[in-house]
Parts: C-alpha cells; sequence; structure tokens
C-alpha cells in the first residue's frame, strides 16, 4: 500500500512535532481511503499523557469524535493518525503496536534536537500482530 499526503497536512505534522518537542505530538489523520491512501488533512490535538509525555501520548477521545464527525460531514474519514518520536527513530514501538487498530495509517515522524528528522508510515495488516512500512508521498494538493 502506498499513502499520498497533502503538503499542508504534512506541514501540519511537522509544525506539531517540532512545537511539542521533547514531548510526543499527536494527532488525526484524515482523508480518503483506497489504493493509495490519500491524507488531506492533519488535525493536531493535545497529548493527554502527562506523566510519560516524553515516551508516550493519549489523545482524547471526545476531540477525536469532534474530528471524526467533522470530517464526516465533508465526505472525509479516519483514516490514521501521527505522533512524533522525540529523539527515536520513526519506527513504531510495541506500545504503538499493542495499541494500534488494524488498517489505519501510523504518520510517526522522528524529531531530534527540535528538528525533524524522518517520517514513515505503517500500518497494521487485519490479523496481524506486526507492523508493514507504507510507501509515504507528499504532494503538493489532492
Amino acid at each position: 500500500m502506498n499513502a499520498r499526503l497533502a503538503a499542508g497536512a504534512w506541514a501540519a505534522v511537522e509544525r506539531e512535532a517540532t512545537a511539542n518537542y521533547p514531548h510526543e505530538a499527536c494527532g488525526v489523520l484524515l482523508g480518503r481511503a483506497g489504493e493509495p491512501l490519500d491524507v488531506l488533512e492533519a488535525h493536531p490535538c493535545p497529548n493527554l499523557n502527562r506523566e510519560r509525555s516524553r515516551d508516550r501520548y493519549l489523545i482524547d477521545p471526545r476531540e477525536q469524535l469532534r474530528i471524526e464527525r467533522d470530517g464526516r460531514e465533508r465526505g472525509l474519514d479516519v483514516v490514521g493518525y501521527f505522533h512524533s518520536h522525540p529523539d527515536h527513530p520513526a519506527e513504531p514501538s510495541a506500545t504503538d503496536l499493542e495499541l494500534s487498530w488494524e488498517s489505519l495509517l501510523y504518520l510517526i515522524v522522528s524529531v531530534r534536537d527540535g528538528r525533524l528528522q524522518a517520517g514513515r508510515g505503517w500500518r497494521r495488516e487485519p490479523g496481524s500482530r506486526s507492523f508493514a512500512e507504507i510507501a509515504l508521498e507528499s504532494v503538493p494538493q489532492l
């Protein structure tokens, strides 16, 4: 599977990840499912995990539902989530795997010293207990 990210969505993820360093940033990705998967919007959310914000994130379920409803009204779906890994690679952790849902894009960005280093996409296939990497392409507009 491949995913295309609208440049504005990618810019929102980068801004949120670098602004929250050294804490994890997180948010919801809206777009259209399919092949390729299109990510049209990135909606940053406050990280509610205050105790371990450097290596864990928690999105407020009410905020998640609000974003989902708003997207649905505009013909968009929740296609995934993003979060940052401060001073760690853009690879899923055991916690990421444990808390993931099947078939969604997990965009993980690595931030070191307040600068974005890399962004990679991951997806857990139905029935699988591991992630597969998804090729990401940033496009000017979708």
